[in-house]
């Protein structure tokens, strides 16, 4: 039989319907007037409706199970990530080891009460985490057990001998180490500590009688050459029992503990899904370690990070999505730790990270763990197109899935075994703690994805039950939504992606000027000269901020005459806005002109820091521990300012975490161009609290001391 060649026009269709199905279009567009999102509709419901909750809390409790705060259980964790990231389609899944160090590995450990009712208190079997990392071995019998109440003060222990003995404490356990063991002579501590400070609004001694803290023996805390203590972690209700019984007489423990100290390495897992623009990459992470079980911190985000990568490639590979522009970098790490050695190892690779989404304890039942469910913005001085991007995400979830029963069934996020509870979802202001801290201080814009507070943080509390499926999926959306414009932008899409930061930014600077304006009001007449400057700052950083998102638009591919535009745009309102601010002065009749500076002002503005390249940011609380006695008047100093701006913020009702690592916030605005009196400024914007400047000299200097600065000038 002979074939006839096909008719030109029927080829030349046949062949755009081909080229057509391989290669499908972008998933960007216009800002949609029904999502307000630059994805398109079909693209929403296709990353809503394939990606699972109930998928993920599977993945959640598989990682439950393995205790991956030592080092047999996290190895065995990154292997069954590894095998996971493959089947899920990631490609290039590799396990890099990190630098080999001292690891901990515990083969048993028991605590009983001795006597004629002798029973078991706890048991490293039965629950791995009350038996604190980092304890050393030890087997005695008939230990008197002494209670040392909070054990954190010398008055604590008034009165008691505790050498070969067990002390019983419930107060921060870096204390009571340093003080029953280091000082006194026990030779181990029994602990019911469960709340770490920056939890303590949310969760107050005595709120979850049963739950038993994660807590660890610090090896800088024991002198060299003194044997490492044994650290018993209890709940609440059996340290009071413990204490009940030592009321009616003596009480003596048996300890059995064996562990050793091998020497041996973490690792990372790392794989990719490959991008069609070379050395360009978004970079998504996650922390595997953490103790058994860890649920929502951290399973919950390392079980995400899978069926993230599950989605995207059955998208693509049923044709829905084209291969991404950027090759989406995949890492599972021990936090900060992991981080910092891939930085060590990848920082100056040739690659163009544009952005990084942090995925760190995703999934608590918010009305289970009285949580919230957040999303963070970059800080000020790495203002990108994330933000934009993330606000439109949160906006879009909460209309569609704010209600038990949405009208519109396809834009409902949920899961079959998940709760119906409706969205609330937040844009936080930036904090740190977690990875994304370590990708903002290296330049790359990161956010963070998270459920706060959880009742069950860092505890025995913290199991699969207590996580939602329904909102892992929530949480699934939000990354996906923001990665896949992050990944997929280029040309007319990164254009309409440039609209939606100029649309989010307006409404952003017109809070920063109303802040502003509100607390310029609020000053008594004789120091709105003073507070000017501050209330100027405030406005032109939210205005330098949002330039900075739209510059960002342009490494994705946006053309260089529109964003101009919009740029120049900026510029005319916060000229106006300004002249605003002026107005207001004046119609109290004060001026706003700035009074003389003194020397410590001077001081500041003529001290100018720079980070000394291939240092860490994250570093005072190391240069604290390391600072000479010389120092420590300027360590005082500095500790004393952060502790009281924690104070003032707590007081303003901001978040614990917004002032965690306080100091290291404020320092990672040296840029080599700002002065500390800028600095100072340029905080006051993104906390809305003064910092004392002689306060902040101090700091640069210190961190100057510990090779983590030097000046410009």
């Amino acid at each position: 039989m002979s074939l006839r060649p096909l008719p030109f026009a029927l080829l030349a269709l046949v062949t755009s319907v081909s080229a057509s199905a391989q290669a499908p279009a972008s998933p960007l567009g216009p800002i949609s007037p029904t999502t307000g999102l630059v994805l398109r509709d079909d693209v929403v419901r296709a990353l809503i409706q394939e990606s699972s909750g109930d998928r993920i809390h599977d993945g959640v409790q598989r990682l439950s199970l393995l205790a991956r705060d030592s080092v047999d259980g996290y190895s065995e964790a990154a292997a069954w990530t590894k095998a996971a990231a493959e089947a899920a389609g990631l490609q290039d899944v590799q396990i890099e080891a990190m630098k080999d160090g001292p690891q901990w590995r515990a083969t048993h450990g028991e605590l009983w009460v001795t006597g004629p009712h002798r029973y078991r208190v706890t048991s490293y079997a039965d629950l791995p985490m009350s038996l604190a990392s980092g304890s050393g071995s030890f087997e005695g019998k008939d230990l008197e057990l002494v209670d040392v109440g909070m054990g954190t003060q010398d008055a604590d222990y008034a009165g008691k001998d505790l050498k070969g003995k067990v002390a019983l404490s419930h107060g921060h356990l870096g204390a009571t180490l340093r003080n029953a063991v280091v000082k006194h002579g026990a030779v181990g501590v029994v602990s019911s500590y469960s709340t770490p400070p920056w939890n303590a609004p949310h969760r107050m001694e005595g709120d979850f009688p049963d739950q038993v803290g994660w807590a660890a023996v610090p090896r800088s805390l024991i002198p060299q050459g003194m044997r490492t203590p044994f650290l018993f972690m209890v709940s609440d209700r059996q340290g009071r029992e413990l204490r009940t019984q030592l009321r009616e007489g003596p009480v003596k423990v048996d300890v059995s503990v064996a562990t050793q100290e091998p020497t041996g390495h973490l690792s990372i897992v790392s794989g990719v899904i490959p991008g069609t623009r070379a050395g360009e990459e978004v970079v998504l992470t996650a922390h595997l370690d953490h103790y058994k079980p860890g649920s929502d911190d951290n399973a919950s985000g390392s079980a995400t990070l899978l069926e993230l990568v599950r989605t995207y490639t059955t998208l693509i590979r049923r044709g829905v999505l084209p291969p991404p522009v950027r090759t989406l970098r995949v890492l599972w790490l021990p936090e900060f730790e992991g981080t910092r050695e891939w930085f060590s190892h990848h920082g100056a690779d040739p690659v163009r990270r544009v952005a990084q989404f942090n995925f760190d304890m995703l999934g608590a039942s918010l009305t289970r763990a009285h949580s919230r469910f957040s999303v963070s913005y970059t800080p000020d001085w790495n203002g990108s197109f994330v933000n934009a991007v993330s606000e439109s995400t949160v906006a879009f979830m909460n209309r569609f899935n704010s209600v038990a029963y949405p009208t519109r069934k396809d834009f409902r996020i949920g899961s079959v075994t998940g709760s119906r509870d409706p969205m609330d979802a937040h844009m936080e202001r930036y904090s740190r703690g977690s990875d994304h801290q370590l990708f903002n201080d290296h330049g790359i814009p990161g956010v963070a994805f998270s459920t706060w507070p959880d009742d069950g943080y860092h505890t025995s509390g913290d199991r699969p039950e207590n996580v939602d499926p329904t909102q892992l999926h929530r949480a699934a959306f939000a990354s996906l939504a923001s990665i896949t414009v992050a990944a997929w932008a280029e040309g007319p899409g990164a254009l309409e992606l440039s609209r939606l930061v100029a649309v989010h930014g307006a409404r952003r600077v017109a809070e920063d000027e109303f802040r502003a304006r509100r607390d310029l009001a609020a000053m008594p007449a004789a120091q709105v000269p003073g507070f000017a400057r501050l209330a100027r700052a405030g406005v032109r950083a939210g205005y330098q901020r949002e330039r900075d998102a739209l510059r960002s638009c342009l490494a994705l591919g946006a053309p260089a005459e529109p964003v101009k535009a919009m740029v120049r745009t900026l510029e005319t309102a916060e000229s106006q806005a300004l002249k605003r601010l002026e107005a207001d002065g004046k119609a109290r009749g004060v001026s706003l002109k700035e009074p003389s500076p003194d020397e410590a002002e001077r001081r500041a503005r003529a001290f100018v820091p720079r980070r000394v390249k291939g240092q860490e940011l994250a570093s005072f609380d190391d240069l604290e521990r390391r600072a000479s006695p010389e120092s420590k008047a300027r360590v005082d100093a500095v500790n004393a300012a952060m502790n009281a701006a924690a104070s003032a913020l707590r007081e303003q009702g901001e978040s614990e975490l917004r002032f965690y690592q306080l100091a290291d916030a404020v320092a990672s605005y040296a840029d080599g161009k700002r002065s500390v009196a800028d600095i100072r400024d340029a905080a006051y914007a993104e906390y809305g609290y003064v910092f004392p400047v002689g306060a902040l000299v101090e700091l640069f200097t210190l961190l100057e001391q510990g090779g983590v600065m030097t000046r410009g000038r």
